[in-house]
């Protein structure tokens, strides 16, 4: 490598590694930003393994993190921000260097961050015994003025006053058993959008990319069904033999399944609505009737999820072929 290479190259990597920087800082210190920060976080090391290589790439995510460390007084979040969401765009350049196709990268990605995500929650507990799938006496305190505000507002007011605390306690109750499920719904919807916005990225720098995969016609195979037999047996078995962990993890399964199986359903309704040749005010009624019986429209939405992957409702061939 030339003087003239090394130089550039040492400059592209200086350049990617504080946008990371500059999006890890947003994140830890403005908490509206949080999220974009979060998706946009990956991006400049997604940039950096593809223009470069992995090493670059990892060298570039241990700097940012070091400075990252440096500059926040919240060290643990700022591992959360390098576990989390630094490898994921790691994750992701390896996928888009090496060709992989659209589909299996957008998966991948999507277990990835599941698992990044698990792998943070278990070190946050490690390092400062915090239980983030527990809400803490803060969150608990936000819920009480959430609940105060409403009650202020007469959201509530048809709820007795008798009935009121208890109705507190089992929302609570609720939020809390559903922690799990929604901080990994979180992380796999925010590696989602991650994921499209690094292609319209990409498309800027000319790199080429496989066809990206048509959202109608999105598929899982038929085996998928026992992630719903095992969340089912969970709950069922939890709740029966009294084991709240097994009921927990179980009710956290079927509230991410919910998530999954109803994106199904919506890829399936998409494609029988594109598919489906009749006349356009005929699909605008349609379309207007489902956004007017909103509750109806989930609930078809959901079964028709479900039942995809065991009948292959749009004959797609490829859901067809052995895994």
């Amino acid at each position: 490598m030339t003087n003239g290479n090394k130089t550039g190259a040492l400059s592209e990597w200086a350049f990617f590694t504080l946008l990371a920087v500059l999006a890890g800082l947003v994140g830890l210190y403005l908490p509206f930003l949080a999220t974009l920060a979060t998706i946009c976080l990956p991006l400049p090391l997604i940039l950096l393994v593809i223009r470069r290589d992995v090493r670059y790439g990892l060298i570039g995510l241990a700097a940012a993190g070091l400075i990252l460390v440096v500059l926040s007084s919240e060290p643990v979040m700022t591992m959360v921000l390098i576990v989390s969401y630094g490898l994921l765009g790691i994750l992701f350049g390896l996928l888009f260097k090496n060709r992989i196709s659209s589909w299996k990268s957008f998966l991948i990605g999507l277990l990835g961050s599941v698992s990044l995500a698990l792998v943070s929650a278990a070190a946050i507990y490690l390092l400062n015994g915090e239980n983030i799938f527990v809400l803490n006496e803060e969150a608990r305190q936000a819920a009480a003025q959430w609940w105060a505000a409403n009650q202020g507002a007469m959201t509530f007011s048809d709820v007795p006053a008798e009935w009121q605390e208890e109705f507190t306690s089992k929302v609570l109750a609720m939020l809390e058993l559903l922690i799990p499920g929604q901080y990994l719904i979180t992380s796999a919807a925010s590696a989602a959008v991650t994921y499209f916005l690094a292609r319209v990225v990409l498309k800027r720098f000319n790199f080429p990319l496989p066809p990206a995969f048509d959202l109608t016609r999105m598929y899982f195979p038929w085996y998928s069904v026992w992630g719903l037999i095992t969340g089912l047996g969970l709950t069922l078995a939890g709740d029966y033999f009294t084991l709240p962990l097994a009921a927990k993890v179980g009710k956290n399964i079927l509230f991410i399944l919910f998530y999954v199986y109803l994106t199904l359903g919506l890829s399936v309704g998409a494609y029988f609505f594109r598919k489906v040749k009749v006349a356009r005010l005929i699909k605008f009624i349609f379309l207007f009737l489902a956004i007017l019986y909103f509750p109806f429209s989930l609930l078809v939405f959901l079964l028709l999820g479900v039942v995809d992957p065991l009948i292959n409702l749009r004959r797609l061939p490829e859901a067809n072929q052995p895994k």
